[in-house]
């Protein structure tokens, strides 16, 4: 009878203690983990874009006007997607975002080129080439955050009453949607870019 009292006693303690908010939070602290990984590479990332977008969209020696009309559009698409980050760092992880790396044409991690002497034509030849490039490791990024999104969903689902229950954290949520946004939006400019002749 003792054992028996324990063994209940035990499952009690174990399904308060797992339970209990001390265990969402540490649910919430990987989370955050995983969500602050993910914003810390693409703010700058994205900054990079926007960066060498605007010089791109003001020059007007570029005679191809498809080539400045798509970084302004990058310029306004990516300023926007910055801001959702930093909104989704307040939110959810309550903290501001303040920047860990500076990505400029000299840092050994930036995949813009140098264009600082660049003008006109070859200016937009050398963004095209390297925008192509940028893109690409974007896509990759957002492809492994929502593999690996999938994978923390798939472990944290569980049946009840026949139904298949996912739990999930906003911030895993709006950064999922993100990332899928950025795998379709840069998918599509890259074939863009790829269709411009110089």
């Amino acid at each position: 009878i003792i054992l028996f009292v324990l063994i209940v006693l035990g499952v009690i303690l174990y399904r308060n203690v797992s339970n209990n908010r001390y265990a969402k939070m540490a649910e919430a602290g990987n989370t955050a983990i995983v969500v602050q990984g993910f914003l810390d590479e693409m703010i700058p990332h994205h900054q990079e874009a926007v960066d060498s977008s605007l010089k791109v969209m003001n020059d007007l020696g570029i005679t191809d006007g498809q080539v400045r009309i798509f970084a302004a559009n990058v310029v306004d698409t990516q300023s926007f997607e910055i801001s959702r980050m930093e909104n989704i760092y307040r939110e959810f992880l309550l903290k501001e975002y303040i920047p860990t790396v500076t990505v400029d044409a000299k840092n050994p991690h930036a995949m813009m080129g140098d264009t600082s002497q660049l003008k006109g034509d070859e200016l937009a030849k050398t963004y095209t080439k390297d925008m192509i490039k940028h893109h690409k490791g974007a896509i990759d990024a957002a492809q492994d955050y929502v593999k690996l999104v999938d994978k923390i969903r798939k472990a944290n689902e569980h049946s009840e009453n026949g139904l298949t229950v996912t739990n999930s954290h906003p911030a895993i949520d709006a950064t999922y949607e993100l990332a899928q946004q950025i795998i379709d939006t840069q998918t599509k400019e890259i074939e863009v870019m790829k269709g411009w002749k110089f």
